[in-house]
């Protein structure tokens, strides 16, 4: 009995027993079984009949077939002149979708009709066949899972495609001649003379799959092969017939049985060696003489499509191999599946919750132009798509504007109006108007615009101000003016304005070359000059001023550093009167509260405070037959 099965994947009606419920007739010599859509009444809508597809009967497919119905007495329909169209099927697998599948569909429907006479089988040999493909085709299913497709039936012939993922070891280089000699690309030249050949040459680890498309007959597997198209876009007709004659030996050496399963093993493994492909993969051009095999479909694309189309498949696996593996965040080490990172341009890449601590925390902090790989050695920039999806709208819109005002600041010719804070562009004459409020200002001393006349000092606007704020004359505006003329000038005291966008910049240490961290630009802090290198301290500005130089030998010499805290302590202490002159350098030492024994900052010198001569050694000195070590001073 065969196998019930709940995957429908024929065309039947909740109704009466129709054709595609009814048991297969014997094969007889003569044109194929109808399909059932053949025997539908000619009036019904196309809406119709797609709803009967639709609602199938999950048991009809694999029943035990009923008794055969009586026979029929009027004239069979004429088989169709083209194939059916291709319908998804019941179980909810998905269609064969893209011009290459359809393509492939109707030649394996063609090649089915313009087959030979048909194997007379009886009953039992069709109830046979049918579930020996059943069982066949679950194994496919179990075996390659989504890469097998299957379609409805048509005729009462199961179809199916299997898209074959060809094995490579490691990785392969596919590489291609295109020549260039008239202006138009030639694919697959082979005159190694021509000078104006071009070898184009790059490495996969994924080679996109061959299609292959099977219409199993009743008279499969018994007697008869499964009828079958080979579909792929990088390889030319010859070597898909080449691997159309193999699939045909192999059958030949095991004639009656299911042959499927070795087909599709062998296309993986041993389809680059048949065709002599070892370690590179040389694209050739199609040759339209050759004797190609009928079944041998291609999509006739040119290598500026084919070459695109190669390496972005190879990247797509590559990312669905990255998303399903396990990797190590470099910021927090922890283990998590490739959904859970977030991986950059530059390649490098690390954990969600960690890429969105550290992009938040840098717009917080309004870091937005160093908003770079957290890898220390990588300058690559996150790009504003990913930042989107972890900072969301709210936080994007911050970074969005910041980024604009940095922009907008680090440019030399742009101002912002004193009325309304509209960045306007500055003319040549030091002048500009606004935008928004049409405010005419001159950009020197943000001002109206006065022309023929001077700009007025900030030290003397704010001593109009100030004098303003006195007799009690200043109004709102003008007191905010004053408060920012006043931090201004408090600013100014130790600061320097970057000479491109006017950024106070204050020096805590270091040379005097300078960066500014808003517009990038290099100036020396002792002119206030924009400089490249540092060739202009070769003139009379130095690098280092003196004393930075002191600070910082008093950072990196101790002596030195407990000699300058020494001398200070000395001359505090000189001026109360509480030194000693040292009989070495007569520099003066402080006595430490009753100790006699002092120490000279200056020349490193022990000596005596009540004899002032130097002491060498302090236990032959000090004793009952020399000085006193402890005593107090008068």
């Amino acid at each position: 009995m065969p196998r019930k099965s709940s995957r429908a994947r024929g065309v039947a009606t909740q109704g009466p027993v129709g054709p595609a419920a009814a048991p297969r007739p014997p094969v007889k010599a003569g044109p194929p079984n109808p399909s059932p859509a053949a025997e539908l009444p000619q009036a019904a809508p196309a809406a119709a009949e797609a709803l009967e597809r639709l609602h199938l009967d999950p048991a009809s497919d694999g029943d035990p077939p009923p008794p055969p119905p009586p026979p029929v007495t009027e004239p069979e329909a004429p088989a169709p002149s083209q194939p059916p169209p291709v319908e998804a099927s019941s179980s909810g697998r998905s269609e064969a979708g893209g011009s290459l599948e359809q393509e492939a569909v109707r030649k394996v429907h063609e090649l089915a009709e313009a087959g030979g006479e048909e194997v007379p089988l009886t009953d039992e040999e069709v109830r046979a066949n049918d579930q020996r493909q059943e069982d066949e085709l679950c194994a496919l299913e179990a075996i390659f899972g989504d890469a097998v497709v299957i379609l409805d039936r048509k005729g009462g012939q199961r179809c199916f495609q299997v898209h074959v993922h060809i094995e490579i070891p490691d990785a392969i280089d596919v590489s291609t001649r295109l020549n260039y000699g008239d202006g138009k690309l030639k694919y697959g030249a082979t005159s190694d003379a021509d000078a104006d050949d071009l070898v184009y040459k790059f490495r996969v680890e994924h080679l996109p799959p061959i299609l292959l498309t099977f219409l199993l007959p009743a008279s499969y597997p018994s007697h008869h092969a499964p009828l079958f198209t080979i579909s792929t876009y990088w390889l030319d007709k010859g070597m898909i017939s080449s691997l159309c004659r193999m699939l045909d030996m192999l059958w030949e050496e095991q004639q009656g049985m299911e042959v499927t399963y070795q087909w599709v093993q062998w296309l993986q493994s041993s389809s680059l060696s048949h065709l002599g492909f070892g370690n590179e993969i040389v694209l050739g051009k199609n040759d339209v003489t050759c004797d190609a095999d009928k079944r041998a479909c291609l999509d006739n694309a040119s290598p500026d499509v084919i070459i695109p189309r190669m390496m972005r498949y190879n990247d797509n696996k590559h990312h669905e191999a990255f998303l399903h593996a396990i990797h190590d965040c470099m910021i927090c080490f922890s283990e998590c599946p490739g959904v859970d990172f977030i991986k950059l341009p530059c390649h490098h890449f690390f954990c969600w919750k960690c890429m969105q601590t550290y992009c938040k925390m840098n717009v917080k902090e309004g870091n937005v132009v160093k908003l770079l790989c957290p890898d220390t050695k990588c300058e690559g920039a996150v790009p504003p798509n990913i930042l989107k999806r972890l900072l969301g709208e709210d936080e994007f819109e911050r970074w969005e504007g910041l980024l604009l005002q940095r922009t907008l600041d680090a440019m030399s010719d742009v101002v912002y109006c004193p009325r309304c804070q509209t960045a306007c562009l500055e003319d040549v004459g030091n002048e500009a108007v606004c935008s928004s409020c049409l405010f005419s200002f001159c950009t020197l001393c943000r001002n109206r615009r006065h022309i023929g006349e001077q700009c007025m000092s900030p030290e003397e606007r704010l001593l109009i101000l100030e004098k303003r704020q006195q007799s009690g004359q200043v109004q709102g505006d003008q007191m905010r003016i004053l408060e920012e003329l006043r931090s201004l000038k408090e600013i100014m005291k130790d600061a320097k304005q970057c000479p491109r966008c006017k950024m106070a910049i204050s020096k805590t240490e270091g040379c005097n070359k300078m960066h500014c961290e808003n517009c990038g630009e290099y100036f020396c802090y002792q002119c206030n000059r924009a400089i490249t290198g540092y060739e202009h301290f070769k003139g009379s500005c130095v690098l280092f001023p003196q004393e930075e130089l002191d600070r910082w030998e008093m950072q990196m010499n101790q002596r030195v550093r407990r000699q300058v805290v020494a001398q200070a302590h000395a001359e505090m202490h000189a001026l109360h009167g509480q030194v000693h002159p040292c009989p070495t350098c007569r520099q003066p030492s402080p006595k430490v509260g009753n100790n006699n024994h002092l120490f000279c900052w200056a020349c490193q010198k022990h000596f005596c405070a009540l004899c002032h001569k130097p002491v060498p050694k302090p236990a032959q000195h000090y004793g009952p037959k020399g000085c006193k070590q402890h005593t107090a001073d008068p």
